[in-house]
């Protein structure tokens, strides 16, 4: 048989028991607490600082690349802007030189040699075509040879030497001798663009004194070969004193020559003569001028000196006048009316 007192007692015991448990349970549970809290902040912590690292690093490779980037692009800049500065200076340069061309071209009109050789060319061949016209008794080998003698030195440019040419006739012939002189010294000096003609006459000289004559031919020829004035016409050249012919070398000594684009034509009437056979050859022709200027020119009773005319002057003068040598045929009309 229990007793009442014991069971109690147990009772009792029981729930000191489980109220000391509720209390170290209780006791237990902010511990818990203490502990989850310390290590969900210990874990909010390395994540935190984890993500801290992620993102510096992540920023860093970003950043070396944009910085990379923003180098590269200012080197590209700025070796688009040094390219851009060459292209303007080849442009700038390129510029100037079409306004110094320009310039020049303005400054200088001329024609190119090639042009004015050609102009110079077409505008004898018409002016010799009117001469033809106006001297049809003449030798076809007279208009050719001529010609091509003429035009050679026209087509030059720039001449290295002058040009000469010699035109005889007979007594019947005087007249149509100095007018077709006259008329081819025009066809050329037209072709030259020229203001006019210069024309010396050896039979108003006749007589006079030499030096005198040597001096007043020099200043004319070079009065008018400066000017504008490069073709002259000798007129009756074996009138002219001997020693003043010696003047001529100056002028007609091939690449020596004074003045390069110089014409000169010579004429000389032979005074023993009617008129030149039309059958009579160039060579023959030639032979005859330089047998009748000898004959003019030279005299064996007055001793040599060097101012006075001698055999050897006269070769030399004769090989720098005698490139070409042609016979002139009267033409009625002239002889009759003179020189139009």
């Amino acid at each position: 048989m229990e007793l009442p007192g014991s069971e109690i007692e147990v009772n009792n015991t029981t729930d000191q028991v489980e109220s000391s448990e509720s209390h170290s349970t209780e006791k237990d549970a902010p511990a818990g607490q203490s502990t989850a809290g310390e290590g969900a902040a210990a874990g909010q912590s390395t994540t935190d600082e984890d993500a801290v690292e992620d993102a510096a690093a992540g920023r860093s490779p970003a950043g070396e690349d944009a910085a990379a980037g923003q180098s590269t692009a200012g080197e590209n800049a700025a070796a688009g802007r040094s390219t851009a500065g060459y292209a303007s200076k080849f442009m700038l340069a390129g510029f100037l030189m079409v306004l110094l061309a320009v310039a020049v071209r303005l400054f200088n009109p001329e024609s190119p040699p090639e042009n004015t050789a050609f102009n110079r060319t077409e505008t004898f061949h018409r002016a010799m075509k009117k001469v033809e016209v106006a001297f049809p008794g003449q030798r076809s080998e007279l208009w050719r040879r001529s010609r091509i003698h003429l035009e050679r030195h026209l087509q030059t440019a720039r001449p290295t030497e002058p040009v000469s040419l010699m035109l005889t006739a007979g007594r019947k012939g005087e007249k149509t001798l100095h007018c077709l002189a006259l008329h081819l010294a025009s066809a050329v000096s037209s072709a030259l663009n020229a203001s006019s003609i210069l024309r010396i006459d050896g039979a108003n000289m006749t007589g006079q004194d030499s030096d005198q004559v040597k001096l007043d031919i020099d200043t004319q020829l070079r009065r008018a070969f400066e000017g504008d004035q490069p073709v002259a016409v000798i007129d009756r050249f074996e009138e002219l004193p001997p020693g003043s012919t010696i003047i001529f070398y100056r002028y007609c000594d091939h690449e020596n020559a004074a003045y390069k684009e110089a014409l000169l034509i010579f004429t000389v009437l032979l005074g023993g003569e009617e008129e030149l056979p039309a059958s009579l050859g160039l060579s023959a022709v030639e032979e005859m001028v330089d047998d009748h200027l000898q004959d003019k020119f030279l005299s064996s009773d007055q001793p040599a000196a060097f101012d006075m005319m001698d055999l050897d002057k006269f070769s030399g003068l004769w090989s720098r006048i005698s490139h070409l040598v042609l016979p002139v045929a009267a033409e009625e009309s002239i002889e009759q009316r003179g020189c139009v």
